[in-house]
């Protein structure tokens, strides 16, 4: 396959990595350094369900990356918010959770996700906003969940040139591929540091692609990101 050759998948990582989509950046390594502690709030659709959606995802992000996640009560003990909203969002939920940026971006987008990071490239706050029925009216509520939150761990560029991945521009890949399973694994690799420059990051990504054109991973990725239950489930 296209993307299993080691210069694809890095020029990729760069790609969608290192360039933002919606704001102008400084192209460097960002990341989570601390646990994500995840608060869910739901004003309207199935709250069951979508709690279900979100945590067998997160558990998923977490088997990849390492990263610890718990869910919270208090959103103020939170630095990550995922909220299920009203089409017209009666509680003001949306608003108060996105920049104005993010406002504008979800009056013309299915769902929108934002993330901040300090100085060092380490995120620090999370958020995913997903109005509802615009998003099952569409069939995009689980493709919502999926991209927006693993985007919001770092891989915040959307893509015209790279696939399979669900930050692509041109295809319509709803679950996570071998491709976003590499470039997850990449970027949480324990020697890829935050606020790493592309010179920084090349040496590191280079010799990581190397071990595991070696190991066979590459090769192994896709089968290994298909054990979710996400993909028993039928978006309505």
């Amino acid at each position: 396959m296209h993307w299993h050759n080691k210069q694809y998948i890095e020029y990729g990582f760069y790609n969608i990595a290192l360039n933002g989509e919606h704001e102008r950046i400084s192209p460097v390594v960002r990341k989570w350094v601390q646990p994500l502690r995840v608060w869910f709030y739901s004003e309207a659709g199935d709250p069951a369900l979508q709690r279900w959606l979100l945590s067998t995802h997160l558990q998923q992000l977490s088997r990849i990356t390492g990263l610890p996640t718990t869910f919270v009560l208090d959103r103020n003990q939170a630095n990550v918010r995922i909220l299920f909203t009203g089409e017209r969002d009666p509680n003001g939920m949306a608003a108060r959770a996105l920049s104005h940026s993010g406002l504008r971006q979800l009056q013309r987008s299915v769902c929108v996700g934002q993330f901040r990071s300090n100085r060092r490239g380490e995120i620090i706050r999370g958020t995913v906003v997903i109005p509802v029925e615009r998003a099952e009216s569409l069939g995009k509520l689980l493709p919502c969940v999926i991209e927006e939150v693993t985007q919001m761990l770092g891989l915040l560029n959307d893509s015209r040139h790279f696939h399979p991945t669900v930050f692509s521009d041109v295809t319509d890949d709803e679950f996570l591929t071998g491709f976003d399973y590499l470039l997850l694994k990449l970027l949480y690799s324990p020697q890829l540091v935050t606020g790493m420059t592309y010179f920084q990051a090349a040496p590191v990504i280079r010799r990581q692609l190397d071990a595991w054109e070696r190991n066979g991973l590459i090769y192994r990725a896709s089968s290994l990101v298909a054990d979710s239950p996400l993909h028993v489930f039928l978006t309505p």
